[in-house]
């Protein structure tokens, strides 16, 4: 269940700010996430290190040392970085109001789209590093994607919609590479596994 939790903090998080009116109240949320993530976080790679493998959802969810690894590193990231968007974003809004003409216009509805993005491409992030199976990772590594995608046209100039183009482009390719990759590790195990082909997808399985 503590896989669960991990991964339904930041999912609530970027679904509720939807929902918000005020930025204070999409700041508060945005900063609990993080640090509620971290600390989950915190929790699963204890419990991995005294008792051994996480496994959810019959194996599909799965977090050994390394995938403790990987999401502590990740939720520490998005600690650390979910203060500094904050007073980045305040600041902006204070240059603003001195009359810095250099200073970018950050209206509502793009705080809104960042602190709705920003949890959900950490969500995905949680779900590659759990993911014991290819074809959830692939959905996973795919939603990831997309988030940052949005991400990268925050600011909606013509340099951040031809960089999010240029990404977009190349990682469609390298996505469409890692499913044909996938299909062909299905097909594979397919073969070896035969009636337990249902979890022909799972790392722990393939490794085995």
């Amino acid at each position: 269940m503590i896989i669960l939790l991990l991964l339904s903090i930041p999912l609530v998080a970027s679904l509720g700010t939807l929902a918000l009116r005020t930025r204070r109240a999409m700041e508060l949320t945005h900063l609990a996430s993080a640090a509620c993530s971290f600390l989950v976080t915190a929790l699963l790679a204890r419990e991995v290190l005294r008792s051994g493998p996480v496994v959810w959802l019959n194996g599909f969810l799965y977090a050994d040392r390394l995938s403790a690894l990987v999401l502590l590193l990740t939720a520490f990231v998005y600690l650390v970085v979910s203060p500094y968007a904050v007073g980045y974003f305040r600041q902006d809004e204070r240059n603003r109001v001195f009359g810095d003409d250099d200073a970018e216009r950050i209206g509502f509805v793009k705080l809104r789209k960042y602190y709705a993005l920003t949890p959900l491409f950490g969500f995905s992030l949680f779900l590659v590093a759990v993911a014991n199976n290819l074809g959830v990772m692939w959905i996973a590594v795919e939603a990831a994607t997309l988030a940052s995608i949005f991400l990268v046209t925050f600011y909606g100039r013509p340099t951040s919609l031809e960089a999010a183009w240029k990404y977009a482009i190349i990682g469609g390719v390298g996505l469409s590479m890692a499913l044909f990759g996938t299909v062909l590790t299905y097909y594979s195990a397919h073969e070896v596994l035969g009636g337990e082909s249902f979890n022909a997808l799972n790392w722990s399985v393939l490794a085995g």
